[in-house]
């Protein structure tokens, strides 16, 4: 994201003291690639969604259609993966075929319906491990909330896609937080149920710790995954 693309940005870049530094001249990389992106962010937000109108702690799996359907975006992204291999070992061995060229726009939107599968998902997960109250409605009770969920995710689309150097930051620093977030997620479940905490808390200051130590052994794991990429691969940039 960057480069000068609306009208008076580049004024703004020359005559506003320190604008240069939030909104920069030369392009610059989010810190996930775009599936990824769509992946932790999709989650992060519709999460936020659910948590706004009222379902933040329902702790209920989506009705049987809307689940199907949920996990029939998590099919789609792989579909998209497994095509986006065989691309790249055609180019070695172009025996193996594929159906498609790969582009950054499906892995984007792929990721984001994922993304969604995740905070229909995961989130009734996390919220049976750790909170007390017995709100068994579904976390995603019918198609409106999809649709919202949908729309959500094609807000964030159109601003990734968008490439406006005004939006680095703040993309920048959701996406970073988005990552350990949902792994520190996933580890407070795991954390909970070893040391049989599970339903204990009646606050978000009850949830405090399990979360943290769930961040806290996401940012080892996180930090190990990226120590042995760079044994194996050093800089090297993957297709």
């Amino acid at each position: 994201m960057g480069g000068t693309t609306l009208p008076g940005e580049a004024f703004l870049r020359a005559n506003v003291p320190g604008f240069a530094l939030i909104d920069p001249e030369e392009p610059v990389k989010l810190p996930l690639e775009a599936r990824d992106f769509g992946m932790y962010v999709g989650f992060l937000a519709v999460w936020a969604y659910l948590t706004v109108i009222g379902r933040g702690r329902a702790k209920g799996m989506p009705p049987a259609p809307i689940l199907v359907t949920l996990i029939l975006f998590v099919g789609v992204m792989g579909f998209d993966g497994v095509n986006a291999f065989a691309f790249d070992l055609h180019k070695n061995v172009p025996m193996i075929p594929y159906l498609y060229e790969p582009r950054l726009q499906l892995r984007l939107a792929t990721g984001l319906l994922t993304g969604i599968a995740f905070a229909g998902i995961l989130t009734p997960v996390v919220n049976f491990s750790l909170w007390r109250v017995d709100d068994n409605r579904p976390i995603i009770d019918n198609w409106k909330r999809v649709l919202v969920a949908l729309a959500i995710c094609a807000v964030l689309y159109i601003a990734n896609e968008s490439r406006l150097g005004i939006l680095l930051y703040p993309l920048a620093i959701v996406t970073s937080a988005s990552v350990p977030i949902l792994v520190g997620l996933i580890n407070a479940v795991f954390l909970v149920s070893v040391f049989r905490k599970e339903g204990l808390a009646d606050t978000l200051f009850d949830a405090l710790n399990p979360f943290a130590a769930g961040v806290f052994f996401a940012l080892i794991e996180l930090g190990v995954l990226s120590a042995m990429r760079y044994a194996v691969l050093g800089t090297t940039i993957l297709p």
